[in-house]
């Protein structure tokens, strides 16, 4: 049994990693909301979300959701991971084929009341992002994690010279924000080519054995189902709210998403090195305990870092969200939560990965995205785009319930339940504070105390863990 103190090593390093990539891409976007805010109109804002959005669904309809497959066999070394490289190459071809036919039928019909060049750009971003994914998790699963940093270091570096060249120079408006939002994954995915040393031959041309396609679509399809839930719960609240309240009330309810984003920044640099471990180290007995500690340290980290990024939501919106944008602090606090609940979620889903479950994968985020549907129905024409945040927040929040009522089947751990339920209703108080009491400060304050002290041993435990981490390297 390899030895607990190297198992959080690599779980860390990984992290850390993947900080460099994540961090860059995130924090820039982050950083740029200022500008998105002042340059582009709520509707023309609201509009270029929706054409993103629109462009993710296709990737996870269209690649049949290939690029997890390739990081999963690339992994196991099933097979030469030129092999199963080219595969999900190919899966992508004919998937980009079939994303050119729909989109000109829908600018044929003219599905949406958009100039023909918006259609260009959701193929374009099609197109660069699911390829970039796939040679990606490629790379991550030959264990080249830090071409993937250096590559979203690049992307960055790209979309930072596009955004203030189209945006504030040229000033193009929302069709700057478009070319700038597919010239980061393109030049990225030419370093991660010449970075995984493949050539066009071996990408297109190698020949995988059919029982081990058989069994990469078998992993990745049911993932599929999962992919558009997951759209469901984080997107199509925005297609509500366009057509009951108008893309102005998207574009505020877009926007309101990226403080949120803050914690799901965070998340997304360690869930990536936690993708890979939990693969490595599956174990379902976990009896070195392993899984339960990790997952409980997670949780708290979780809590208190939601609870700390509520309190400065406003003043952060302050400084973010100018002009009509301003409003969109209302949303932002519940969103939080939300995307809390949503990579905890996360977290489960890659120990049912790492088992080979992806059907409860799929079972439970559908579960998820009907309640999502429903209570969108409900409560939108009654209280707009609060009423989607706090379906999205009760959605996710049901995902991560049902999930952890399956994981017990999966593997044996263990988590302090009561105190999770104890965290949430406290982030859940503090958000009615902020709402309710003209963001009553001291109120918030008290909801972060509480959470510390309920969570001080994991929040313990986590400096202790840094701390033998950074020993064992010296």
């Amino acid at each position: 049994m390899k030895d607990t103190a190297n198992k959080y090593t690599y779980l860390c390093k990984n992290t850390a990693i993947f900080a460099v990539s994540s961090f860059s891409t995130k924090i820039l976007s982050f950083l740029f909301i200022p500008i998105y805010t002042a340059v582009l109109s709520t509707i023309e804002y609201g509009t270029a979300d929706l054409i993103n959005t629109t462009g993710v669904l296709l990737i996870y309809i269209l690649t049949i959701n290939i690029a997890d497959s390739v990081l999963r066999f690339s992994i196991e070394k099933v097979e030469d991971s030129e092999k199963i490289l080219s595969f999900g190459v190919k899966v992508l071809f004919v998937g980009a084929i079939i994303c050119a036919l729909l989109l000109g039928f829908a600018c044929y019909i003219e599905l949406y009341n958009w100039p023909k060049i918006f259609y260009v750009f959701i193929f374009l971003f099609f197109v660069s992002s699911a390829f970039y994914q796939i040679v990606t998790n490629y790379l991550r699963g030959i264990d080249k994690v830090s071409a993937v940093a250096v590559s979203g270091v690049i992307s960055s570096g790209i979309i930072i010279g596009s955004n203030i060249l189209f945006l504030v120079v040229i000033k193009l408006g929302i069709l700057g924000y478009l070319i700038s939002m597919v010239t980061g994954p393109i030049v990225a995915s030419i370093y991660c080519v010449f970075e995984a040393k493949k050539t066009i031959r071996q990408m297109f041309f190698s020949k995988l054995e059919k029982v081990t396609q058989i069994g990469m679509l078998k992993y990745c399809i049911p993932l599929i189902f999962n992919n558009i839930a997951l759209w469901i719960n984080g997107s199509l609240d925005k297609y509500f709210i366009t057509g009951i309240c108008g893309a102005a009330e998207t574009g505020i309810y877009s926007v309101a998403g990226k403080i949120p984003h803050i914690l799901d920044t965070c998340i997304i640099v360690f869930c990536q090195a936690w993708n890979l471990s939990a693969i490595k180290e599956f174990d379902p007995e976990d009896k070195d305990g392993f899984f339960s500690k990790t997952y409980n340290i997670y949780g708290a980290v979780m809590a208190v870092g939601c609870s700390g990024i509520i309190i400065m939501n406003v003043p952060l919106a302050s400084f973010l969200y100018l002009d009509d944008f301003f409003i969109a602090w209302k949303y932002s606090s519940i969103l939080v939560i939300a995307t809390m609940f949503n990579t905890l979620t996360a977290f489960i889903g890659s120990i049912f990965s790492a088992a080979r479950s992806t059907q409860i994968i799929a079972t439970t985020t559908i579960l998820s995205a009907v309640i999502n549907i429903i209570l969108n129905i409900i409560l939108i024409p009654k209280f707009g785009a609060s009423g989607a945040a706090i379906a999205t927040v009760i959605a996710y929040f049901s995902m991560w319930l049902i999930r952890l009522f399956y994981l017990k089947k999966i593997i044996r751990l263990h988590c302090n339940f009561l105190k999770n339920i104890f965290s949430y209703v406290l982030l859940v108080l503090q958000v009615i504070f902020e709402h309710s009491f003209n963001h009553f400060y001291v109120g918030q304050i008290i909801c972060v105390c509480f959470l510390m002290i309920i969570n001080l041993s994991e929040l313990k435990m986590v400096v202790k863990k840094l701390l033998r981490v950074k020993r064992i390297k010296k």
